[in-house]
């Protein structure tokens, strides 16, 4: 038997959908758009559909053809590069590429310093990106926590602002309304050198969401048709609830979250063919002894992997979760949920993978979850990356030349290729007596001890002055619409 002579290197990869259940999946979100239709609260939206030949009754219900959607489909970039706050490109969304970042909006934080479960604070949210901004398998940042000590309805404008001035990283944003977005989009031009720049660079990413079961609000909508008219991309990304706002199965919650998006996808396209869209959903069910929402559970691990795959079908990047736990506290249970969800994640190659460092099913924060996932995504890194077969790696004249009865720890390939392996930042693998001399810690108090670490070390690449000033220029002017809005 001849030796290879080609590199053979798979990556391991998964699929819970076969090829006949991807269409079964797509013919069933097809029918329910044509018997049931969605319902747009959008006058835009509607007159786009209306120009479009679509069919509108009742006022707001629209029913798409099949033909509407799939052009819809075929118009949408099945490819999409996210730049850093200097304009390089650092995520490219194609294919099972897949890149980790955090969520958005929670409420409470689990202190690092003091334990404390608390309200978020502008102070809060600023570390949290400083974190984020300094660990390597975290690449793009979203606003993390919503700050209980700025002026509610300025929430969304001091985030955008914060994000971009305290990390370099792709930011994925959150706004509450039209005027917020735009303003966002006017944040992000400022750093970027202007609109054009912004759009060839595409440094954000805008997260939205329909109202299932079968609702796109007149908010939502609004966002989605401004980032195709900029042709910046969004994740319009549909969160049914199995047993509550879907049918209570994973084939139905995934159906109508399918057709929930394919919705999305074609008002999107119709405002502007060819921008780019990334395909989403999280479909969780009701645990109805808790009455909670299961961030955690295997059911959900199983869906955002179908999620990825009808995206990958579709031809169209693909929107994610993992580093997520419904765990109160930085425990055992929260190590155990990340690991499934990251390995996951790699696994069924979703390309956008958010909500690292949730907690408490999207409630809470904590600093040690987010730097405890950095680290397993840099180990399933290896764990996908599968064999490489060649005759290099097979070895066998080293084999040979060590001969039967030998070792293989001096030897200058050993050498040479031993760091080839991956090797822990926090997770201990010392001998007991070596651990004992280091502090006896356990990984809790290791991913403590990091977080404060970087918080008084890291600092971001500053941001311009004259940028930063522009940026303040914007939140002033936001405060003077809010507090116009009030008098009103």
């Amino acid at each position: 038997m001849n030796p290879v002579n080609a590199v053979t290197f798979k990556t391991l990869q998964f699929n819970v959908l076969s090829d006949s259940q991807l269409e079964d999946f797509h013919l069933a979100a097809l029918e329910l758009l044509r018997r049931t239709g969605v319902r747009f609260f959008n006058q835009g939206a509607l007159d786009l559909i209306k120009e479009a030949g679509g069919y509108i009754s009742d006022g707001n219900l629209v029913k798409f053809s099949a033909n509407m959607v799939e052009d819809a489909i075929a118009s949408t970039p099945g490819r999409i590069v996210l730049s850093d706050r200097d304009g390089q490109p650092t995520m490219f969304m194609e294919g099972t590429k897949t890149y980790f970042g955090t969520g958005s909006d929670c409420l409470n934080i689990l202190d690092p310093e003091t334990g404390e479960h608390r309200k978020f604070t502008r102070a809060d949210i600023i570390n949290s990106y400083h974190l984020c901004d300094a660990l390597p398998n975290i690449a793009f940042v979203m606003s993390n926590g919503i700050p209980i000590d700025v002026e509610y309805d300025l929430a969304y404008d001091v985030q955008m602002a914060l994000m971009l001035e305290h990390t370099t990283k792709p930011i994925v944003f959150v706004t509450n309304d039209l005027a917020s977005c735009q303003r966002a989009i006017d944040m992000a031009a400022t750093v970027a050198g202007g609109y054009a720049a912004l759009t060839e660079q595409q440094h954000i990413l805008l997260y939205s969401e329909p109202s299932s079961p079968l609702q796109q609000t007149e908010t939502a909508v609004d966002k989605l048709l401004l980032m195709a008219e900029y042709r910046l991309p969004i994740v319009h990304s549909p969160a049914p609830l199995m047993g509550g706002t879907a049918p209570i199965t994973m084939a139905g919650g995934l159906v109508l979250a399918l057709a929930e998006i394919l919705s999305s996808l074609a008002v999107h396209q119709l405002k502007q063919p060819g921008a780019p869209f990334v395909f989403g959903a999280g479909v969780h069910h009701i645990d109805m002894q808790a009455a909670q929402i299961c961030y955690a559970s295997p059911e959900f691990q199983v869906t955002k992997a179908a999620i990825a795959e009808l995206g990958r079908w579709y031809g169209i990047p693909t929107w994610g979760y993992a580093g997520c736990s419904d765990a109160k506290v930085m425990d055992e249970q929260a190590a155990l949920e990340s690991m499934l969800s990251v390995i996951m994640a790699k696994l069924s190659g979703a390309n956008l993978v958010h909500d690292v460092g949730y907690m408490e099913s999207g409630l809470t924060i904590s600093y040690e979850m987010i730097v405890l996932t950095d680290e397993l995504i840099a180990l399933t890194d290896t764990l996908t990356k599968g064999i490489d077969i060649s005759d290099d790696s097979l070895m066998l004249d080293e084999v040979h030349s060590v001969g039967p009865g030998g070792q293989f720890l001096d030897t200058e390939l050993t050498l040479q290729r031993f760091r080839n392996f991956w090797y822990p930042n926090l997770l201990n693998r010392s001998i007991r007596e070596q651990w004992l001399e280091a502090g006896a810690t356990t990984l809790g108090q290791r991913l403590n001890a990091r977080v404060k670490e970087i918080l008084k070390e890291h600092r971001p690449k500053p941001l311009e002055k004259e940028k930063k000033d522009k940026l303040q220029e914007i939140l002033a002017r936001a405060a003077e619409q809010v507090i116009a809005t009030k008098v009103k």
